[in-house]
């Protein structure tokens, strides 16, 4: 005859069982899971993917790599904006009047900030270590086909499209661009074939440019990682880490306040 001992194992096995089933059903909907990005890719349902061509840390793909991803970036911008503007309409937001490029964009921007915060879920806060995931996932950004539980890096992306093209929109001298060795020499003062050079952050990101073609410094905001900076800033269990909202830097711009570099 069984022991209690048994039983005890038995019963534990079973458990675990049953919670590892649990487990992978809350994986599949979304729903209960740890992760908040699988959360809200759950709740974006069927919105569609948009996946890069390459995809990688930026600095282990080549030139022409990042060269093709950006030309398909671009090729899909006006597509990508509209099917975002379509999801927010759902929510009773006007993406569309963020293009205006006037007051009405911020005040739009506002309230599609305003609805993300109500959005986006809460990370889990840990009484011994607080928020362990201060930082966002770059590595899961860069590597991922922003489909399935990733999904809502496809949102994301897509918000920072409609966030540049505000941007655009006040000031046409900012275009998208890949921030290359030259480009990032001439931002940070390091000739390119410096070996001690520092290059900074967002080299070989896919950046919104501006170029005066006048031989001033260009401006350089890179927008996707801004955006992904301020959804995953709002998981936050202990509040917003920085006073930033959606659209990131519009304000400024309209404020004139790269007019001059």
């Amino acid at each position: 005859m069984p022991g209690i001992f048994d039983w005890l194992g038995n019963r534990r096995s079973s458990e675990r069982n049953r919670h590892r089933v649990v487990a992978r059903s809350d994986m599949a909907t979304g729903e209960a899971s740890s992760d908040p990005y699988a959360l809200l890719s759950a709740r974006l349902g069927d919105y569609p993917p948009d996946t890069p061509l390459h995809r990688g840390d930026p600095r282990g793909l080549t030139p022409e790599q990042r060269a093709e991803n950006l030309v398909q970036f671009r090729a899909r911008d006006a597509d990508r904006i509209a099917v975002l503007v379509a999801r927010l309409a759902r929510e009773g937001l006007d993406g569309a009047a963020v293009l205006s490029g006037g007051e009405a964009a911020l005040t739009e921007g506002r309230r599609i900030d305003a609805w993300l915060a109500g959005w986006i879920p809460k990370r889990r806060f840990d009484p011994v270590r607080g928020d362990v995931e201060v930082n966002p996932p770059l590595a899961r950004w860069f590597a991922s086909d922003r489909a399935g539980a990733d999904l809502v890096l496809s949102f994301v992306s897509d918000l920072a499209r409609l966030n540049a093209a505000a941007i655009a929109a006040a000031d046409p001298l900012f275009s998208w661009a890949v921030v290359e060795d030259a480009l990032d020499a001439a931002t940070t003062a390091d000739p390119v074939d410096n070996p001690h050079g520092e290059p900074s952050d967002r080299r070989y990101h896919l950046c919104l440019v501006r170029d005066a073609y006048d031989g001033s410094a260009p401006v350089i905001l890179d927008v996707p990682r801004a955006v992904l900076d301020l959804v995953h800033g709002r998981m936050s269990p202990i509040g917003l880490p920085m006073s930033t909202a959606f659209p990131v830097w519009l304000q400024a711009i309209r404020s004139g306040a790269y007019a001059w570099q």
